[in-house]
Formats: structure tokens, sequence, C-alpha cells
């Protein structure tokens, strides 16, 4: 370390292994996600990682783009080499680590996991905006600050896709554990062009998702579940929250505290619809008293009506261009 203090992590400790190559970021990383927590000096962590900044991640505007000259071309060349470099480095330590484990570890091998940078996100786990990325056994976002975002895919029970309707461009993504006595984990403020390929990732991960237009009141949920766990499962478990089967008005009352803003939706609609149908009773009236006006007269009063008009109208012309003539003073 930095204070150049002694860590020894036992390979039974190590929860997560991960190995994120120099590609799109500036520093090559290994990332250990620890069971239990230790001491590394006076502080106690259950995270560890080590990385090389392999590119440098700041410049001087002041200065002029070297890119284009014979400097500028060596320098990039330079910063290719040490990417490769670091990334062989990295790549065999891990190796060596996994054909370590498999003699001294008690259980499980420790099997290095590579972030699939495709399947990557923008998504908010803490206060800031991160590239989340999925592992076959994970989810991290190892430059996330104060602390690396690390996610257990096999801890999750469910996860929820909330605030999905059309209009928003933005959606929320929470994670249910299995453990409910754990508040669920959101990430928030994900693009909607992720959509389809975050709903492709879990199906292929084997976590049941749901879709949701609302935000869920987590709280309120769990506590539910927590007093009568027996009847959460007889109920049909996720079904009953987030399932389309049509069932009593029970069971809607029970799920009414889950979804508040829905009530806001219903009374506008109902407004609507009564507004509605005022408009078209109207409307039909009002038809209705212009086809009794117009079927009271027949052709041939409507025809002297149109004639009368002609001639009144040719009457008025004819005394408009009288009044414009000149008036003829006679001679004496």
């Amino acid at each position: 370390t930095r204070d150049s203090i002694r860590i020894d992590i036992t390979y039974d400790n190590i929860k997560h292994a991960v190995y994120q190559r120099s590609e799109k970021t500036t520093e090559v990383r290994l990332h250990f996600e620890l069971v239990n927590p230790i001491m590394a000096g006076k502080k106690k962590t259950d995270f560890f990682q080590f990385y090389v900044e392999v590119i440098s991640s700041s410049q001087d505007v002041a200065l002029s783009s070297r890119w284009h000259d014979k400097d500028g071309l060596m320098e990039e060349q330079e910063e290719r080499r040490r990417r490769r470099k670091f990334n062989k480095l990295f790549f065999e330590f891990s190796k060596k680590v996994e054909s370590v484990s498999e003699r001294f570890s008690n259980g499980d091998t420790i099997e290095f996991e590579e972030p699939f940078a495709k399947l990557g996100f923008k998504g908010v786990p803490n206060k800031e905006q991160v590239e989340i990325i999925p592992t076959f056994k994970s989810l991290v976002a190892l430059e996330d600050k104060p602390r690396p975002f690390c996610l257990t895919l096999s801890e999750v029970d469910i996860a929820v896709l909330e605030r999905v309707m059309f209009g928003l461009r933005e959606f929320d993504l929470t994670f249910v554990f299995k453990d409910y006595h754990k508040n669920p984990l959101r990430i928030t403020a994900i693009p909607k062009k992720k959509l389809e390929g975050i709903k492709n990732w879990l199906q292929t991960s084997d976590i049941l998702h749901y879709e949701n237009r609302n935000a869920m009141a987590w709280n309120k949920v769990m506590e539910q579940i927590l007093e009568d766990p027996k009847a959460f499962a007889e109920m049909g478990g996720w079904e009953q929250y987030f399932g389309d089967s049509d069932e009593g008005e029970d069971s809607e009352d029970d799920q009414a505290s889950a979804f508040e803003p829905e009530s806001d939706y219903e009374e506008e609609d109902d407004e609507f619809e009564s507004d509605s149908e005022e408009v078209e009773e109207e409307s039909e009236g009002s038809e209705f008293v212009e086809s009794e006006e117009e079927e009271g007269e027949d052709w041939d009063s409507l025809a002297k009506k149109a004639d009368a008009e002609d001639r009144r109208k040719q009457r008025s012309e004819q005394m408009r261009r009288d009044d414009d003539r000149p008036s003829k003073r006679r001679r004496r």
C-alpha cells in the first residue's frame, strides 16, 4: 500500500476477484471484495483495490495539441505500449492467484471475473453517475466513489425496472435481496435506450425481473412481507405486486400503500371520462336541434328565399351606382 502496510488476505475470505483491463479507462485494476472485513492499519475495510494509471487522466489545455506532430505520435505509441504491458502483468498475476488458490483454498477456488464492457450502462448506485458493468457473478462499478460498487448476483431475489413509461428518458433498477431484512438496492437515472439490453442480461443471468410504471415504496413493502412471510408466500409471492392476475378487491386494497401515485391517476381518469361524456351529450343535443331546424323547410321555400335575397342585393347595388354619378347643372 501507499503507507507501506503489510496486508494478508486469505483465499477463503475473497468473495469476488475482478480483473478490469484498461481499454476505455485510464487504469488497469484488480478488485477484491471480501466476505468479512479486515483491518488495514487503523481502518476496517471489506474491499481492496490495486491499480496502475497507464494513461495520464489530465492534460494541460493551455498547450496546443501534439497528436499531429512527431512527438505527439511517439507519446501515443508509448501510451499504447504501457497499456499492453500492464494489462499483461495484471492478467498474468490473476492467473497465478487462481493456480495457487487451487492448492491452498479449503473450498471453492478463486476465479477472476472480467467485466463485459459491451453490456455496460450509465447509472447512479450511490451519489454520482458511473459506468456499471456486469460480470458473470456480479455487477460492478469499480470507479465509483467513495466505495466501489459491487453487487453479488447470487444474493438477488428479483429485479424491478421502475418508472418505465412513455415520455421518460430514464428509469430505475431495483434489486431485492433473498435476505428480506436487507434494504433493496436501487440504481437510478439509467438511460431508456439501455432498457432492452438490461432485460436480456437479467434473463440470461436467471434473475426474475418485473416492470412497473411507478417507483415502489420499498420500506412499506418489506415491512408488510416481514410481518407475515408465510402469508406473502401463500398469496403468490411477488406476483401479487407485479403479476397480471385478476384477483379480488382485497388484494388490491393490500397493495394500495405500495402504489400510492396510482390513486391520483385514477381520479384524473374518472374526471376525464365524466367530462368527455358531458361533451358528447352536448354535441349530440346540438346536432339534433340543427337537424330539426333543417328538416322544417322544403326545397321550394328555400329557393324562394334565395331569389328574394338576390333581388335585394341587385337593388342595393343599383342605388349605390346612382349615388356615385356627378350631378349636372342647368344652364340659364
